[in-house]
């Protein structure tokens, strides 16, 4: 099945555009954004994004961005407009810092699934990762073993109390609904669970695009960070310390990262 990457930047660059945009908050009224997109769509505003949230309290917010090179109106006189729409409560400006550039800064804190999080890209968590490795050797690679089994611990116990509210108690269901599903959606690679059975504890696991073995190249298996927090999510989940051994290895050559998890002698 295809796929396509899952754009989350609030970072535009676009040489030769006036770009601008909005973060509108409004009550749960049925048709709002149309009604903000309708008004932005009749000064010839040229959505770029548009990304829309629930509030703590319920409302909705919503982000827009436009290219408003053609645009026939000053963008606070659009902003005008859309406060006038019934049940719209606020609108903030998100201006250009340069033409052709936008950054969004009308909020600077991110969450996801409640808690804070950061946008690391591709040139910024390939330095952390291979900066480790090139400056300690094997120590490095313990450590960013050891850091991933602290996360999975972490993710595991997270993840038991929601699976607790969705009825789901056995340690296979939990990985495959919640963990595998939360691995891929967070970006970290897509998690397919190939084989998991109880009696004895076994789990067999294929992660694609291993975001760890992406941007690495070696003759021997690679992904430490991500080979530890599987360890740490089973080990919490079935109650006895597993260990994970990786197979094949994207660094390596093969098409996917695949990890085989049996309990530790």
């Amino acid at each position: 099945m295809p796929f396509y990457s899952f754009e989350v930047g609030r970072v535009f660059f676009i040489p030769g555009c006036k770009l601008g945009g909005f973060r509108v908050v409004a009550e749960r009224e049925h048709g709002v954004i149309r009604k903000a997109l309708d008004v932005c769509s009749k000064y010839n505003a040229c959505l770029i994004s548009l990304h829309f949230t629930l509030t703590p309290k319920g409302e909705k917010a919503f982000t827009l961005i436009y290219d408003l090179t053609g645009c026939n109106i000053p963008l606070k006189e659009v902003a005008e407009e859309i406060r006038k729409i019934e049940s719209i409560k606020e609108v903030t400006l998100i201006e250009q810092q340069a033409q052709g550039f936008i950054a969004d800064t009308s909020s600077p804190i991110i969450t996801a699934g409640g808690m804070r999080a950061i946008v690391l890209r591709e040139i910024v968590w390939s330095i952390l990762i291979n900066k480790i490795r090139e400056k300690f050797g094997s120590g490095g690679e313990a450590l960013l073993y050891y850091m991933g089994v602290d996360m999975g611990l972490e993710a595991a116990i997270e993840h038991k109390k929601r699976a607790e509210a969705l009825g789901l108690r056995e340690p296979d269901k939990i990985t495959r609904i919640l963990g595998a599903s939360i691995f891929t959606s967070t970006g970290w690679g897509r998690m397919q669970i190939d084989k998991f059975t109880l009696n004895p504890p076994y789990a067999l696991i294929t992660v694609y695009n291993n975001f760890e073995c992406e941007i690495g190249q070696a003759s021997k298996p690679y992904s430490q960070l991500t080979r530890g927090l599987i360890a740490g999510y089973l080990s919490h989940l079935l109650g006895l310390e597993m260990e994970v051994n990786e197979t094949e290895c994207l660094a390596r050559g093969d098409p996917h990262c695949r990890f085989e998890c049996k309990p530790k002698k």
